[in-house]
């Protein structure tokens, strides 16, 4: 698994802190324990090492965009629990 980061553009924005620099991240290549084999498709997600908060990762890179501006914060999770939804969410994809 691989992971390639790069600034949030400018329409989307960034945290309340000053100085913190979120990153929209796409991931491609199977999570750990996951079927060999099996096809993963790549994820997109936001993150902000500073605030330790990232969004739960989507394979539409618009809708991992619209999860960071959601006001109810619904779709954040702590950073430490971004591996975990990964695997959820290849676990979920390869059951479908």
């Amino acid at each position: 698994m691989y992971q390639v980061a790069q600034p949030l553009p400018p329409s989307i924005p960034s945290c309340a802190e000053a100085g913190h620099h979120p990153h929209l991240v796409r991931t491609q290549g199977a999570p750990l324990r996951h079927h060999l084999g099996a096809p993963v498709v790549p994820t997109w997600h936001i993150e902000c090492c500073r605030c330790q908060v990232a969004t739960v990762p989507h394979p539409s890179r618009a809708i991992a965009e619209s999860r960071w501006t959601d006001p109810s914060g619904a779709y954040r999770i702590p950073l430490s629990q971004l591996r975990r939804a990964r695997e959820q969410f290849a676990a979920a994809a390869l059951a479908a």
